[in-house]
């Protein structure tokens, strides 16, 4: 359980991406949604565009287990291993612009095999190209819906505290639970507070 960081892209609040003055048009463009699917393990077409944003995040100081500088290679690899594990108990979604990309975002939802009730969120990313559009916020949603179709009615995650993703969660209707200190390490090697945050899902009633 918490293996990696969920939500460490928010690390440093990302720049306006539209000028204040912008006329809505823009903004609409800028926040428009993206489609959101789920990968299968036949779906290995995305594992290039898959390397590349881990690879973005680590360099971005984004907090995913990993110390920059990354390869590529590392990168494919860790997604080799993802691949393999999907299945019932994890699953994967991908932010896409349209059915051909550029990929946006991606995020994993893992079942506990002990505690059938339960699910965590792990390794929500978001392109640096891309933030500041809601992008997450789509990824997150659709985490939930899926795990509360499969019965789940409790997730967590970890994520840096004190990050900008604390407020993301918090405008989402997470708890936050606590602080682990020193649970986590940036991208450059220093050890960071973790935040715990938790969901309950309300099923849908027959």
């Amino acid at each position: 359980m918490f293996r990696s960081s969920v939500a460490a892209v928010f690390r440093r609040p990302a720049p306006a991406l539209v000028p204040a003055t912008a006329p809505a048009s823009v903004i609409e463009i800028h926040r428009s949604r993206v489609q959101v699917r789920q990968v299968r393990a036949q779906d290995r077409r995305w594992l290039p565009e898959l390397a590349d944003l881990l690879v973005d995040g680590v360099h971005h100081g984004a907090s995913l287990g990993f110390l920059a500088p990354m390869s590529r290679h590392a990168a494919l690899d860790y997604w080799e291993q993802v691949y393999a594990s999907l299945g019932p108990r994890q699953a994967l979604w991908i932010a896409l612009e349209s059915d051909d990309g550029p990929l946006q975002g991606c995020v994993q939802l893992t079942g506990c095999a002990q505690a059938h009730h339960r699910g965590e969120l792990r390794q929500l990313m978001v392109h640096s190209r891309s933030r500041g559009r809601g992008i997450a916020t789509q990824l997150l949603n659709r985490a939930e819906c899926t795990a509360r179709d499969m019965g789940r009615t409790l997730l967590v995650l970890e994520t840096p505290a004190d990050s900008q993703a604390e407020a993301v969660f918090a405008h989402l209707d997470w708890q936050r639970a606590g602080e682990i200190p020193d649970f986590g390490a940036c991208a450059e090697g220093r050890l960071h507070a973790s935040a715990v945050y938790y969901k309950r899902l309300e099923l849908a009633s027959n």
